[in-house]
C-alpha cells in the first residue's frame, strides 16, 4: 500500500469550560498517520492556561508538546514527526480559551494501511536492514 499525503484542518467554538479539545481521529482500524507538521491556534484572545497536543486512546494522554501563555491569533507549530496508530487520536486541549473563541488545529503528513498484518512498504515503519558479512575483522 502506497502512503497518502493529507492535510487537515480541526476547528471548535469554544465553551468557555476549563479545557476545550479539538481533536483528529480516532484513527481507522489497520492504519497508520504520520503527521509531519502541526499547528494550533486561538484565532481570537489568549488562553490564560496553555495549549497541549497529547495523543489519546490508549489508556493515558501522551503529550507531544505544550505552549505555555499561548498569545492571540498565534500559530504554534511543531515539526518533530510522530505517528498516531489506529484507535489513537490527536488532541489540542486549550486551557482557559474564552468563550466563542475559534479554537484551530492544523495538521499534515501521509498514512497508510497494513498489508498482510504488517505496516510493509513504509521507509518509516519497515525499514530493510541488509546484514552483510564481516570481511575485516578475520572471523
Amino acid at each position: 500500500m502506497h502512503p497518502r499525503f493529507f492535510r487537515a484542518r480541526r476547528r471548535k467554538v469554544s465553551t468557555g469550560d476549563a479545557t476545550d479539545d479539538v481533536a483528529y481521529g480516532p484513527i481507522d482500524p489497520e492504519r497508520i498517520y504520520h503527521i509531519s507538521r502541526l499547528a494550533v491556534e486561538d484565532e481570537d484572545s489568549a488562553p490564560t492556561g496553555d495549549i497541549r497536543v497529547l495523543v489519546t486512546g490508549h489508556g493515558y494522554d501522551h503529550p507531544i508538546v505544550e505552549q505555555d501563555s499561548p498569545a492571540a491569533a498565534t500559530l504554534y507549530w511543531e515539526n518533530e514527526p510522530f505517528h498516531l496508530m489506529e484507535g489513537e487520536s490527536l488532541v489540542a486541549r486549550f486551557t482557559g480559551a474564552a468563550s466563542g473563541d475559534a479554537l484551530l488545529m492544523y495538521l499534515e503528513g501521509f498514512w497508510h494501511k497494513r498489508v498482510n498484518g504488517a505496516y510493509q512498504g513504509c521507509a518509516v515503519c519497515s525499514p530493510e536492514i541488509t546484514i552483510k558479512p564481516d570481511t575485516h575483522s578475520g572471523y
